[in-house]
């Protein structure tokens, strides 16, 4: 179009150019070549418009193929899905036909039924009919449900008769016309679920039971069965004697007699455990007989029977996998395991983990068809699975486990608070690290659902792991100070001791915590200990609370062993807290614990309890002497315990003998025992507090010529900076110092972190106190640096605030 536009514009310059060059041209030449250029333009406007018409006919054509192609998609679409609703709908028609039939046929038969027992006029055809139609009135109310519905009138008038029948307990029995006990078969109309009670509770009497028993009456006992009977039972009491009087030469009277009296017992609940199983046994095997044509209670039977049997074999020492009716049991499970429902399958495997140590062939079945099933189940039902094969024995076991562990990885989105629960407490003591930090971030995701008790649980589990993150656990201490309730002592103590492992200082929550205790019920005196214990690893110095334990635990009437004064003394010395009379009656305790102590196999309890008794101040001569004598320190020696648990301990009580028990005579640590100490290594945080407190020390006290580091004294205390001051409170050089004048002191540097103190006070503990108490008696002027102090204190002051504090141990 463009190039047949310029063209006509080029031949209008043409010709008016030659009109220009050549004034001899008419003006009829010129009408005539404007009249070609017009018709020429006619012809190009008609051309162009029928180009665009037939653009504008393409578009229209296209937008309409698009529109006929969608529409037939959307048509192709209902039709498929109207064909899977009309096979739907043929499904659920030719089900309720099927519902509807058997409803009739139900309907029928209890009809028939119960004109029988209204036509009946004797006692014993009135009881016959009602035996007969047991199993319909059992299911009368949904058959009466349906049947009032359905003008049925004659259902309806025994609507009240039949659903009194069916609430009772007691159900009719027939009454064989021959008393053949030999040929008798059990009873089909005796229902499942009372199969199922007699299971659990063997001492219910049934008819028969009754019947033997009034027919037992009129027979005369034999004496011979009866003397059978009680030799046996004899014979296992005398062997279980005789096992326990190989050791009378080891024991006094009355132990012996206690050891023979829980003999006779365990035999005597064995004999009995042993009759239930076999009952029980019978019972399945009936029930399975009479109900075969009701799959759902032979399954019921069948599985509450297995687990029954599986928790009275716990306590039975006796094997019931060679009774014979157990083998039958075993083989009903071997042929109609595939017949069973998921849960069903379940109980079953866990009835046969416990019964069979190894994996037999009814075991593989079971598990290799709940691995098949198991896939497409409920979380619920995986994470039992996983609960039964938590331990397990055999390889097949161990990889049923692993195929639940990975089904629980894959759908971690579906648990609940109640599986995280579970699966924080399995695998808190497991090597699956990464999982339990995707655990952990589940726990974001559900915290808003969680209850006390779970904020409590993922506390305590996360100790038991070791892992401290931060941002959960302080998410989780926030509501439950948010949320909290009255908690139990063992949930309190189990709080505490998690709390001292990870190094939560929650001011807040232990004040709640203190004051439950207060309010509880402290009759148990391991409860109380544990307590005791747990904030003693804390470091929860509460004086209300302690004083409440003490007084529960230490009192003329209490009676303590060795192992319960061990702990309560070492908690009462870690918080550096024990009243006047309380610790005097803890001393005289152990004086009368000195002759238990010595028959002990591990030395150990008793250093503690001395050591304990020496920081508290409250160890006497003849105490101190039992520790430090040469047999005892050989015994600690050959007991196998490391250096670094009693060694420090017995610096400790050597330096009290020295400097707090001034009558005392007896044996001492040799010279060379301290060549042989090894000095503990402090963690962390502490060290870097050292560095820092050193780095901070030398630029005014150089390093070896005006200050040492990590020396010991004669009597093996531990310093972390030694130097030396004159009296105007600056360094001097360390050589000149050690000679004694009253020109210099010697100063010994503590650097204390948050596990030397206390909480809320800020209070020394005990092993520190008696440290520095004892630093004092060697002629030291102790610097104790506190780790709340130096971390608020600038680089640039540090310096000033140390020569600050030099100074005032001068003045």
């Amino acid at each position: 179009m463009k190039a047949e536009a310029s063209r006509l514009e080029q031949s209008l310059v043409d010709t008016i150019a030659k009109i220009e060059n050549n004034q001899s041209v008419t003006s009829s030449n010129i009408i005539t070549h404007i009249d070609e250029c017009k018709s020429y333009l006619e012809g190009l406007t008609k051309m162009m418009k029928s180009i665009v018409s037939d653009n504008k006919v393409s578009e229209d054509v296209i937008s309409l193929q698009n529109k006929i192609k969608v529409l037939t998609e959307e048509n192709q679409s209902i039709l498929l899905q109207l064909k899977n609703e009309q096979s739907a709908t043929l499904l659920i028609k030719c089900q309720f036909e099927d519902a509807l039939k058997h409803d009739k046929c139900m309907i029928q038969e209890a009809r028939t039924a119960l004109h029988n027992m209204v036509s009946s006029s004797n006692k014993k055809g009135f009881v016959s009919s009602m035996a007969s139609t047991s199993r319909y009135l059992s299911t009368a109310p949904q058959i009466l449900r349906c049947a009032t519905g359905r003008r049925f009138p004659f259902l309806r008038a025994f609507s009240s008769s039949a659903h009194r029948w069916s609430s009772t307990s007691l159900e009719p029995k027939i009454i064989p016309e021959k008393e053949d006990k030999k040929n008798y078969k059990p009873d089909v109309n005796i229902s499942g679920k009372t199969i199922i009670r007699k299971i659990f509770n063997t001492d219910i009497p049934n008819s028969k039971d009754i019947e033997l028993k009034e027919e037992s009456k009129h027979i005369e006992v034999d004496p011979l069965d009866m003397l059978n009977e009680s030799q046996t039972k004899a014979s296992k009491i005398h062997e279980i004697k005789s096992k326990v009087n190989k050791k009378q030469g080891q024991e006094n009277g009355d132990s012996r007699l206690r050891n023979e009296k829980s003999a006779v017992e365990k035999v005597l609940k064995q004999i009995k455990s042993e009759t239930e199983i076999e009952k029980i046994i019978q019972l399945c095997l009936e029930g399975l007989d009479a109900h075969s044509k009701y799959p759902k209670d032979v399954h019921r039977i069948l599985t509450n029977g297995l687990q029954r049997i599986s928790i009275l074999s716990l306590n039975n020492e006796s094997s019931v996998l060679d009774n014979e009716n157990f083998k039958q049991l075993i083989e009903y499970v071997e042929t109609n395991y595939k017949k069973l429902s998921l849960k069903e399958l379940l109980d079953c495997s866990c009835s046969l983990i416990s019964l069979f140590p190894e994996d037999v062939a009814v075991v593989e079945l079971v598990e290799n068809e709940l691995m098949w099933k198991i896939r497409e189940a409920d979380l619920d039902l995986v994470i039992e699975l996983h609960k039964c094969h938590e331990s397990p024995k055999t390889q097949l076991r161990k990889t049923v486990r692993v195929h639940c562990e990975g089904i629980i990885k894959r759908r971690m989105t579906e648990t609940k608070p109640v599986h995280l629960m579970y699966l924080m407490k399995h695998y808190s003591t497991r090597k699956d690290t990464k999982f339990f930090y995707k655990l952990e971030d589940r726990v974001f995701d559900l915290i808003d659902h969680m209850s006390v008790n779970n904020y409590c649980n993922i506390i305590v589990y996360s100790a038991i792991r070791g892992s401290r993150n931060e941002s959960l656990l302080r998410l989780v201490l926030f509501y439950l100070n948010k949320t909290y309730k009255k908690r139990h002592i063992q949930q309190i103590s189990s709080l505490l001791f998690s709390c001292g492992k990870l190094a939560i200082y929650d001011i807040d929550l232990f004040n709640k915590l203190s004051a439950d205790i207060m309010k509880s019920d402290l009759n148990s005196s391991k409860s109380t200990l544990n307590i005791l214990k747990s904030a003693s690893i804390l470091g929860w110095r509460h004086e209300e609370t302690l004083s409440c334990l003490l007084n529960q635990l230490v009192n003329e009437n209490q009676k303590l062993d060795l192992a319960d004064v061990e702990n309560l003394l070492f908690s009462a010395s870690t918080l550096n807290y024990c009243p006047e009379d309380k610790a005097e009656l803890l001393q005289s305790h152990c004086l009368k614990l000195i002759e238990t102590s010595m028959k002990e196999t591990s030395p150990l309890p008793w250093l503690n309890i001395v050591w304990s008794l020496a920081i508290l101040k409250k160890a006497t001569p003849e105490l101190i002497a039992t520790v430090l004598e040469p047999e005892f320190i050989k015994h600690l020696d050959q007991g196998g315990a490391n250096k670094w648990q009693y060694h420090p301990k017995l610096l400790g009580i050597n330096s009290a003998a020295h400097f707090d028990v001034l009558d005392y005579s007896g044996a001492y640590l040799p010279q060379d025992f301290l060549s042989e100490c090894e000095q503990g290594k402090n963690n962390a945080v502490k060290k870097t507090m050292c560095d820092d407190v050193f780095s901070a020390l030398e630029t005014f006290a150089p390093k070896d010529q005006f200050c040492k580091r990590n020396t010991m004294t004669v009597n093996g205390n531990k310093i972390d900076v030694e130097l030396c001051i004159d009296n105007s409170g600056l360094p001097v050089e360390y050589v000149n110092a050690q000679e004694t004048s009253s020109e210099y002191h010697r100063v010994a540097v503590k650097v204390l972190g948050f596990h030397d103190l206390t909480i809320p006070e800020k209070l020394l503990k005990g092993p520190v106190d008696m440290e520095i108490r004892h630093l004092g008696c060697q002629g030291y002027k102790v610097l104790t640096i506190t780790h709340s102090e130096w971390i608020h204190i600038k680089t640039t002051e540090k310096a000033e605030y140390l020569k600050h504090k030099l100074n005032e141990l001068v003045l």
